[in-house]
């Protein structure tokens, strides 16, 4: 057994990874390829399947290549990736590009169907507040201005499904692939597409299993495009978020993890299906019997990584001079700004879809408030650290159901300030786990729970994830917190009328932003 590996493969929105663990979850290697999304009009977000599968496979072999394993010793693969939407045809080949989860063509839509009555007749039935890329706006879409592109489709299915079905054979769907079209029952719901106008296309989805299962086997085509044996026992964990929340460790009712990455995402774990608050998202758990509820806003690094962009070049020659990388000079010099940013205030609402949770408004976009003279460039970059950990506060405090437990997960935990930042803001203290690749980690100790490797999903759990750090609440900088988010909370519902006069400026002018 201590011979053995399990591989998780994480297809998240812009890079692929396949990441080693051992037995006891620590990582052996990692490999990543960055792929391409594409936006071919404002607002859209695509990508080439094949491209995707492609780069995949090689980081397939590029791992082999860094790990120097034998690959007959990988006992069992585990996948997971963004949520999306591919569109299969004949022989299972592409007809489209995929659409990404923060596509935003359908904000219009979202709108119509909140004003008549949809949006409230899909939470009824699924617990789920949708979000503009939601299968259940885009295949009306699609069927109004690409027809032919729907008559042509065989299969509607996520990322992990295509990964599964390029390494096996089989689409491996589970209920966290079709959250927004699942009821209670965790299968997909006649009723909710019949909402949507698109009940006829039911039998165009795969057919949905339990995550904790063994969905297939490496197939001769696949082995030798990915370097790997034939044969080796694959499990689809399903979305990344899912994965995510596993892979940090929560599997039981009031754990919850927060992704600080590319989409963020706030998940707690449920023992039953839970249908408030309004604005949350169920999905399937891979432990069985178990649900996850999770709010996901539209405000994950991509704020960060926008002021990087734009605003710390000086930052950047700053940290090579001083021989640190940029990332640990950027926390020294916010560590010199104190604890609310002199009253600087950041709304991170910078996606094309606008914000979706805690409250729903496509027009929503992002602001500094509060700016002055004095207000420098480490101020603004401490202001946007926290502008994203009240986000995520403002969608906590929507929970019905008791969190007793707090994981930090996502590229964000890079950055030791921002993990104590999170502490201070949540007033809660804040863990993360061994490891960094969480969401490679979940798909990988579910899939050696499914393989057997394991008795039980916790005895896999408790392998392979471990408490590395924890950030306790600094008493004066949550005092300061809990007056600051007052402010951080007034602040957008103030501004709906002028989102709205905004948006209606843009379409008059035919601009767009």
């Amino acid at each position: 057994m201590a011979s053995k590996y399990v591989m998780g493969i994480d297809s998240g929105t812009s890079v692929v990874k396949a990441v080693l663990f051992d037995l006891t979850g620590d990582e052996v290697a990692v490999a990543s390829r960055t792929t391409p999304v594409d936006t071919p009009h404002f607002g859209w977000s695509e990508f080439d399947i094949d491209v995707e599968w492609g780069e995949l496979a090689q980081v397939c072999r590029d791992l082999l290549a860094k790990a120097e394993i034998d690959p007959q010793d990988i006992a069992a693969i585990g996948i997971c990736a963004k949520h999306g939407t591919c569109f299969l045809g004949e022989d299972y080949r592409p007809v489209r590009p995929g659409i990404l989860w923060n596509d935003g063509r359908c904000a219009k839509d979202l709108q119509e169907w909140e004003a008549d009555g949809r949006l409230d007749a899909t939470f009824a039935e699924t617990s789920n507040w949708l979000m503009t890329s939601d299968r259940n706006f885009l295949l009306p879409w699609l069927r109004r201005h690409e027809p032919t592109v729907i008559d042509q489709v065989k299969v509607f299915c996520s990322p992990a499904n295509w990964v599964s079905f390029k390494l096996t054979g089989d689409f491996g769907a589970n209920g966290s692939d079709f959250y927004a079209q699942v009821d209670d029952s965790g299968q997909i719901s006649h009723r909710v597409l019949e909402i949507a106008g698109i009940d006829d296309l039911f039998d165009r989805f795969p057919e949905i299993g339990p995550p904790g299962r063994v969905i297939g086997r490496v197939t001769p085509s696949a082995a030798a495009e990915c370097g790997l044996p034939v044969g080796i026992p694959v499990a689809e964990m399903g979305w990344d978020a899912m994965s995510s929340t596993a892979g940090g460790g929560a599997i039981e009712p009031g754990q919850a993890n927060v992704i600080l990455g590319t989409s963020g995402c706030i998940l707690v774990v449920t023992p039953k299906f839970v249908r408030e608050p309004k604005l949350g998202i169920m999905s399937v758990h891979n432990v069985p019997g178990h649900w996850v509820q999770f709010i996901a806003p539209l405000t994950g690094t991509p704020n960060s990584d926008w002021f990087n962009q734009n605003f710390t070049y000086e930052d950047r020659v700053a940290a090579e001079r001083a021989g640190l990388s940029f990332y640990a000079y950027c926390d020294q010099e916010m560590a010199q700004v104190p604890a609310g940013s002199h009253g600087v205030v950041y709304h991170p609402y910078m996606s094309a879809a606008g914000e979706r949770a805690p409250f729903t408004n496509v027009n929503a976009r992002g602001n500094f408030f509060g700016l002055n003279l004095a207000s420098g460039r480490a101020v603004l970059h401490r202001a946007v650290y926290e502008g994203m950990a009240f986000s995520n506060k403002h969608c906590l405090d929507a929970y019905t159901f008791p969190i007793k437990d707090v994981c930090l997960t996502g590229g964000g935990t890079n950055s030791p300030l921002w993990c104590q930042i999170f502490a201070d803001v949540l007033n809660v203290p804040v863990k993360l786990m061994n490891g960094t690749e969480y969401g490679a980690k979940g798909a990988a100790w579910n899939a050696a729970w499914a393989a057997g490797l394991f008795d039980s999903a916790q005895a896999a759990r408790d392998a392979f994830c471990r408490v590395d750090r924890v950030y306790t609440p600094d008493p004066a900088a949550v005092a300061v917190y809990q007056d600051l988010y007052q402010v951080y909370r007034e602040i957008p519902y103030a501004l709906f009328p002028a989102w709205q006069k905004r948006a209606e400026f843009l379409e008059k002018y035919g601009q767009a932003g």
